[in-house]
């Protein structure tokens, strides 16, 4: 987290208690901002220490000229005069330092400060160039899309999200939320990327098993106990068929072609970071030609109005199937447009992430201007509570006995 900077206007604590030292008053320095005020403190104290040398110079040539009076009326008159000057040289001089070294100060304060923000751009510049952004992001696979977007809450964000292809035939979909924000979640998350990424290359095609290897050396050296909930699906490209295990993480949403995206109750595991011995279970979903799953993290629900009510569910379910068979940058669009109109002017809480896969199948991505058979019947609908209640049973995909189960 960034530190705060100094305000210019904004009176620095000092013994004097007030702008411009002693005379602040006097030349109405309290009307300036701090540091104009500390300048012409420092111009006046140089005249002042100019005047008095001056009038010791004088004191000193009119002894030395013997002067028509006496030396005891002389001395009687310039004496008091002389050491109210030296007082006042004295005085501003030591002012003059005291305002010198705030300065000091606060230049060596910009600094650190100017410092700091160019490591946190630094720092967010390496941080966005470890996630995808240039897309397509394998422009040669015609069989699939995918899309995604984060936007973190602070300069330096927890959330993450990935693409990999394992091998020809596999695709790896990760999305992925670091408890907290700021520095620490952000270097635990890049922490978390690259065991992923490099548990992802096993030979294993199990999410299952994977997220089992991830979870064990997380915990191996997590002395900060911090975690991770996290979404891991394995796309087979030449079957559609997407297999999947989540570690505390949001529902998935599923559309299949031509109907409403629905809210899909996957078994849910714990999160990643947690316990060392976690298991965790895999389920299947059968993909079509134009089947769509959407992907996000707490930040798009929870996001909240200035009444502190949540986004929710039901808001974000409703965005999506405002145009369901947008393209994917555009789905994305819409809920953050559906986000941004409901929070107003109340400042982002935490980070907000989504991603979006379309399947096409062998016949690759269908072109703009062909015609699509629309079934408007809704297959399912969310409640304010974010319950599923499905309409059409057979709509759902297909899974394996450990769906059915509850986690």
């Amino acid at each position: 987290m960034a530190e705060s900077k100094p305000n210019a206007n904004q009176q620095p604590e000092d013994a004097r208690g007030q702008k411009g030292g002693g005379f602040g008053r006097f030349f109405r320095l309290d009307r300036l901002p701090w540091e104009d005020a500390v300048r012409v403190n420092l111009a006046v104290s140089r005249i002042m220490a100019a005047a008095a040398a001056v009038v010791l110079l004088l004191i000193v040539l009119a002894l030395a000229s013997r002067l028509a009076v006496s030396r005891g009326a002389m001395l009687a008159v310039l004496i008091p005069v002389f050491l109210l000057l030296l007082a006042s040289a004295v005085y501003c001089a030591e002012n003059a330092r005291c305002d010198r070294v705030i300065i000091e100060e606060e230049d060596a304060e910009a600094k650190k400060t100017q410092r700091l923000t160019m490591e946190l751009e630094l720092a967010k510049t390496i941080q966005s160039n470890m996630l995808p952004s240039i897309y397509p992001v394998f422009p040669e696979r015609k069989e699939f899309d995918v899309y995604a977007r984060t936007e973190p809450a602070k300069e330096l964000g927890g959330d993450f999200f990935d693409f990999q292809m394992i091998d020809r035939d596999h695709l790896a979909l990760i999305i992925a939320d670091v408890a907290g924000k700021g520095i620490p979640a952000a270097m635990f998350m890049m922490v978390c990327k690259i065991i992923i990424h490099n548990m992802a290359k096993s030979r294993s095609h199990d999410p299952a098993k994977i997220l089992k290897a991830v979870n064990k050396q997380i915990g191996a050296n997590n002395q900060a106990d911090m975690f991770v909930t996290l979404w891991f699906g394995i796309l087979e490209i030449s079957t559609g068929l997407l297999s999947a295990a989540n570690a505390g993480h949001e529902y998935p949403c599923l559309m299949h072609k031509n109907r409403d995206f629905i809210l899909l109750k996957d078994p849910h595991g714990l999160v990643l970071g947690a316990l060392d011995k976690t298991e965790y279970r895999s389920y299947e979903i059968q993909l079509a030609p134009g089947d769509t799953v959407f992907l996000y993290t707490d930040g798009v629900t929870e996001a909240t109005n200035a009444d502190n009510e949540e986004f929710g569910l039901e808001r974000m379910v409703n965005a999506l199937n405002l145009e369901r068979e947008a393209p994917v940058a555009k789905l994305v669009d819409n809920v953050r447009g559906a986000v941004g109109a409901f929070a107003g002017d109340a400042p982002q809480a935490d980070d907000i992430t989504m991603m979006v896969l379309r399947y096409f199948g062998e016949e690759g991505k269908p072109d703009a201007d062909a015609d699509t058979e629309d079934e408007p019947e809704p297959v399912s609908a969310v409640s304010a509570e974010g319950v599923v209640e499905i309409g059409n049973p057979s709509a759902l995909p297909k899974a394996n006995a450990a769906e059915e189960k509850e986690p």
